[in-house]
């Protein structure tokens, strides 16, 4: 199952990953429909991304019983994405990643700075692994069923039940748990794009080249050396050997890129950093994104028995992106409450990561010239642990005095004025 390489990795592609396989579904999974009507199911996800089905993994470790059914739209699950995040705590899914690193990179300004912890270090998961991993951990459970294909049409509560309508039927459930994402043009996206918005672009092409160019101990996080006059951009590179690696081009901006111009960027980028042509490499998968960076206070409860999770549950952090530790805390959090019978926690992060987070997003849209800058003073002055312990939402109060102060003082104090300024304007209306 695993996609681990061997030690003996190199250019000819001996003991290299393998990546973008199929996921079969296990056959346990599917089941013929009732024809007696109406199905009951005491939950039903909505959505078999990495929400829906690390919820239904927390709901069986907590010993669910009870029907579980799972819908999505999707026909088939693909190595479709890779999954990154610090090793700050223990997850089902941690023990998938097929390569960590210890040491990373951001260039800006002409300077790479590196930092270096054994403590966190960045794991990487790629989406076929997930994938595979809790779709047999399910299927080693009776009560759990799996539809693909199904277009869900909508849903509503009536006399403490709530019936979903799809393109293949309808289902009654006690709970609705809605993991679909924000899709593009969609009420629930319009309504976040009238907060503060930063959209997180990006494409990464996975890359085998014939000669060794990378250095699998130290990912790239950031590389601001790349062309900002399209909006604030970055390299992201992980390297798994030194010939194998995810390379992608990520724009911080509302910025129209089209796949061709970000393909285009990243052959620039390649030739630059590594002096690698197109002949020098095979572009071996692809993997797009789309991540809201926002303030949007995104509402947990959609009905007395509905509630949302993953991006609609607005689990990418606002001044990050990242994702993946999110849904984990709150999805455990919410099968905690609901197989106890408490109510569903809105959070399970600090509210003072509120402030913090808003700052830094609205600064980073309104001087995206400076952000590098930025970056830089955070990574060279501020302590590894202490870094990634903020970034992950488990820093202490002491963590986040030590960023603040490497920050530059007038246009973060701007920054944090205007939006104060702006709260109470808004809270007046």
């Amino acid at each position: 199952m695993s996609e681990k390489r061997t030690d003996n990795a190199n250019c000819s592609g001996v003991g290299s990953i393998v990546r973008g396989r199929k996921v079969l579904v296990p056959d346990s999974l599917h089941a013929d429909s009732n024809d007696d009507g109406e199905e009951f199911y005491e939950f039903v996800i909505l959505g078999a991304g990495c929400a829906g089905l690390s919820l239904c993994y927390y709901l069986l470790e907590l010993g669910v019983k009870s029907p579980i059914l799972i819908l999505d739209q999707r026909e088939e699950f693909a190595d479709d994405r890779t999954w990154c995040f610090w090793d700050v705590e223990t997850t089902p899914f941690s023990h998938l990643a097929i390569h960590s690193w210890s040491s990373w990179s951001l260039k800006a300004e002409g300077r790479t700075v590196f930092q270096k912890t054994d403590r966190y270090p960045y794991l990487c998961v790629t989406g076929a692994d997930f994938y595979e991993y809790a779709l047999e951990y399910l299927a080693s459970h009776e009560n759990v069923m799996l539809r693909l294909g199904e277009d869900i049409k909508g849903y509503k509560e009536h006399g403490g039940e709530t019936y979903v309508k799809t393109s293949e039927g309808s289902y009654t459930a006690r709970y609705i748990f809605d993991g679909r994402g924000l899709s593009t043009g969609s009420a629930a996206f319009e309504e976040v794009r009238q907060s503060t918005w930063l959209p997180q672009k990006f494409l990464g092409l996975r890359l085998r080249t014939q000669k060794e160019v990378f250095d699998p101990g130290v990912c790239t996080l950031m590389d601001f050396s790349v062309d900002q006059g399209r909006g604030l951009r970055f390299a992201y590179v992980l390297p798994f050997s030194e010939c194998e690696a995810l390379v992608e081009n990520v724009y911080l901006s509302d910025a129209q890129i089209s796949a061709d111009e970000h393909r285009a960027e990243l052959a620039d980028y390649l030739q630059d950093a590594y002096g690698l042509t197109p002949s020098d490499y095979t572009v071996e998968g692809e993997e797009r994104g789309f991540i809201p960076m926002t303030d949007h206070r995104f509402g947990r409860r959609l009905g007395e028995r509905a509630y949302s999770i993953g991006m609609l549950g607005g689990e990418s952090r606002p001044s990050t992106g990242y994702t993946f530790l999110r849904i984990q805390r709150y999805c455990r959090a919410l099968a905690e409450s609901v197989t106890s019978g408490v109510a569903a926690p809105e959070r399970v992060d600090s509210r003072r990561y509120d402030l913090l987070d808003g700052v830094f997003l609205s600064f980073m849209l309104r001087h995206p010239e400076k952000c590098p800058s930025v970056y830089r003073r955070m990574f060279s002055r501020v302590s590894p642990d202490s870094l990634v312990r903020f970034l992950t939402e488990k820093s202490t109060p002491a963590d986040e005095l030590k960023l603040v102060m490497v920050m530059p003082k007038a246009p973060f104090i701007g920054t944090a004025l205007r939006r104060a300024f702006e709260d109470v304007f808004s809270s007046g209306k």
